[in-house]
C-alpha cells in the first residue's frame, strides 16, 4: 500500500475528529497498553497510559538530571511495564488533581 501524499488523509482525519464521536474512558487489557479503540465511527481514547508515561519520564529527568534522554526513555518503559492498570489509573488521577494549567509558550 502506498503512503498517501499531500494533506488528503490529514484533512479526512481532522474532519472525523471534528464530527465529535470521541469519548474518554480507561481501557484495560491483560496483554498490552491500550491507548484507544474504535468501534464503527466512535473513537474512545484512554489518556491514562500516555499521561502516566509522560509523568514518569519527566519525573525521572527531575530526579536524575544527568541521565541521557535515551536512558530515561528506556527506564520509563521499564517502570511503566511494571505498573498495574490500577497504578496507571492512580498516576493519571494524581495528575488530574495536581496539574496546574499554564499559558502556552509563545513561539520565538
Amino acid at each position: 500500500m502506498k503512503r498517501p501524499k499531500g494533506p488528503g488523509l490529514l484533512v479526512e482525519v481532522l474532519a472525523e475528529l471534528g464530527a465529535g464521536r470521541i469519548y474518554e474512558r480507561f481501557i484495560s487489557d491483560d496483554q498490552m497498553f491500550v491507548h484507544g479503540e474504535t468501534v464503527g465511527r466512535t473513537i474512545t481514547v484512554n489518556p491514562a497510559v500516555a499521561v502516566a508515561d509522560t509523568c514518569l519520564h519527566e519525573a525521572i529527568h527531575a530526579v536524575r538530571p544527568a541521565w541521557s534522554e535515551n536512558y530515561v526513555r528506556r527506564t520509563t518503559t521499564f517502570l511503566l511495564r511494571r505498573l498495574s492498570d490500577e497504578q496507571i489509573q492512580a498516576v493519571y488521577s494524581e495528575f488530574q488533581k495536581r496539574a496546574k494549567k499554564r499559558p502556552a509558550r509563545r513561539a520565538t
